[in-house]
């Protein structure tokens, strides 16, 4: 039959068919056959979608920036939203009403009214570096906007993509940045090289304060050695005083002897000397008792014949002494006597007693 078309549509679509001005079919993905020339067909998509969005302010110092960025939306209410904004599909699918532009139109010009409210208070160096603090702001007053609940919409995010100045205040910017990071290449070379100045200052310093802990610790050693070596001095002293000390009580002690020996000596002598004496005198006063005994025994023998004392004598002499007191007596009356006859034995007993008398 001509005028008789079936629709399907995606699960994103909400669809509203209306007849005679009123609504006879709706829901979300609806297929079905419709007579075209009395129907009317609404299509309101459903999904998240995104709008783009790029425009220009005007700053506090009177700089002009392009701001560009999107904003992630999805319908929560798909008839409310038809009442107020044309969706209409023509019986091939193609958008008859004006209902995305417009929608998309409306968006972009909450968020930009959204966007001068903040950013007009801003200079052009915070604008540009006030992303994340717009996103924010934007997406706080987007979340409690009323008109956006009027028409049914949800916002589900929104993004800053770039923050841009003019190509003239770019350049300059640019120029500036240019110098600053110049500058802060210069402060970091200056910084380096002070850097390495003032390690160098107290890489120096640690090594006179090592020199300095070196030399105390060196002259606390030879304070040390001195202290020690004085110690080993006094005691050396000590030692050598106590071996003079002892050195003189030797001394002393010899000298003592000594004169106790000499004393004992002198004594001794003195001793010996009176010794002697008592000997002189007793060997004078024996010698004298001796003469007296013989000059008593001479005056005895005095009165007596010397015939008789000879033979006295005679008595005490052995055989042979007496054969020599014959020869003497003969050789005394020598020229008195012619011949003497002398035996063998007797000249042999004398030769025998003269060679015995020569041997002992």
């Amino acid at each position: 039959m001509f005028g008789l078309r079936y629709l399907k549509t995606r699960p994103a679509d909400y669809v509203l068919l209306y007849r005679a001005g009123k609504v006879r079919k709706h829901g979300p993905g609806l297929s079905f056959f419709y007579f075209a020339p009395s129907a009317s067909l609404v299509i309101v998509p459903a999904d998240s979608r995104d709008a783009p969005f790029i425009f220009q302010e005007t700053l506090q110092d009177f700089q002009g920036v392009d701001i560009q960025g999107q904003i992630t939306y999805r319908v929560t209410q798909p008839e409310k939203l038809a009442s107020m904004l044309d969706f209409t599909v023509g019986p091939d699918g193609r958008p008859l009403g004006d209902g995305a532009e417009k929608l998309q139109l409306r968006l972009t010009n909450q968020v930009q009214v959204t966007l001068r409210e903040k950013i007009r208070g801003l200079n052009l160096r915070q604008a540009l570096a006030a992303g994340p603090e717009l996103v924010e702001f934007v997406r706080g007053r987007l979340s409690e906007e009323a008109v956006l609940r009027e028409l049914g919409l949800e916002v589900l995010d929104f993004a800053i993509l770039r923050i841009n100045p003019t190509p003239e205040m770019a350049r300059a910017l640019e120029a500036s940045a240019r110098e600053n990071l110049l500058k802060e290449a210069d402060d970091a070379i200056y910084q380096r090289r002070n850097f390495a100045v003032e390690q160098e200052r107290i890489i120096k310093e640690n090594e006179l304060q090592t020199d300095i802990a070196v030399e105390e610790k060196q002259r606390q050693i030879r304070e040390a050695q001195m202290n020690a070596e004085i110690a080993v001095q006094e005691k050396q002293k000590l030692v050598e005083e106590a071996r003079m000390d002892a050195r003189a009580s030797v001394a002393r002690r010899q000298r003592e002897i000594e004169k106790e020996d000499m004393e004992a000596r002198t004594n001794l002598e003195n001793q010996k000397k009176e010794l002697v004496g008592l000997e002189s005198e007793n060997r004078i006063q024996q010698a004298k008792s001796e003469g007296e005994a013989m000059r008593l025994q001479l005056d005895a023998l005095a009165t007596l014949n010397p015939e008789l004392l000879e033979v006295l004598a005679a008595n005490q002499m052995d055989p042979k002494q007496l054969i020599s007191r014959a020869m003497r007596d003969l050789a005394a009356s020598a020229e008195k006597i012619g011949n003497l006859n002398i035996s063998p034995d007797l000249l042999q007993s004398l030769l025998e007693q003269n060679h015995t008398q020569r041997q002992g």
